[in-house]
């Protein structure tokens, strides 16, 4: 009899153990990744959307993973002129630093040293295969609906709403963007993320969410400050 109420105890534990696992990921179709801290001590989460592990905010480190720090603010030469890395909060105001993160130009992302240990700016390649995955998975045509935040975007100029459905916890925000020293821009109704691909001696790939449904490709300028979001090795 003991043996019994004994086997019964451990099914019923083992049973209450993997319902518990299911409801946090299955219920709400997201993976909760192990998430990574930067060297200046930010704590990024992370989801994982198919094979891939993503940061679910915008990057926002202040050094490189060497310890280097990165010139910011005040060094605005080296977005204008010389091809050497920089990072900037929009409209050089940190009020917006920890919800959007930092802009950085492409010459940041090129160190190679940007991402914290372990984890690296995507190519190209790898942020088409996040969006192949997407458009496998129910979202042909609406990637982009399926990475916007839930909140955060200002209405579309036809009055609907700019907010996505963030299927993933990708946790996609309107960042905005810097095109020279003084002419930032579009927060509240685009988000721009590098890539670490370059497609041209002064231009890289990059990705941008923003009123329509997609997720779309531009080669910009090398010197724009763009949010960037980083993927584990």
């Amino acid at each position: 009899m003991k043996k019994i109420l004994l086997g019964i105890i451990v099914v019923g534990l083992f049973t209450l153990v993997g319902c518990k696992k299911d409801e946090g990921n299955s219920s709400s179709g997201i993976q909760n990744g192990s998430g990574v801290t930067d060297i200046d001590g930010n704590i990024y989460t992370s989801v994982i959307i198919g094979n891939q592990e993503w940061m679910v905010e915008n990057l926002r480190t202040t050094k490189y993973s060497d310890g280097t720090p990165i010139p910011n603010d005040t060094v605005v030469d080296s977005l204008n002129y010389l091809p050497s890395g920089a990072c900037f909060n929009f409209e050089y105001d940190s009020k917006y630093e920890s919800t959007y993160g930092k802009l950085y130009n492409w010459y940041a992302v090129e160190t190679g040293k940007l991402a914290p240990k372990g984890w690296h700016v995507p190519t190209d390649a790898e942020w088409k295969v996040l969006t192949d995955y997407l458009a496998a998975n129910g979202h042909t045509g609406t990637e982009g609906t399926a990475l916007k935040s839930k909140s955060g975007w200002n209405d579309n100029w036809d009055g609907t709403s700019g907010n996505g459905t963030d299927n993933y916890g990708w946790n996609g925000l309107p960042g905005g963007l810097l095109t020279s020293a003084v002419d930032f821009n579009s927060i509240g109704y685009y988000g721009y993320w590098w890539s670490s691909s370059q497609s041209g001696t002064y231009d890289a790939w990059s990705r941008s969410l923003y009123a329509s449904d997609g997720v779309y490709r531009y080669s910009i300028n090398k010197k724009y400050g763009f949010s960037v979001r980083c993927l584990r090795d």
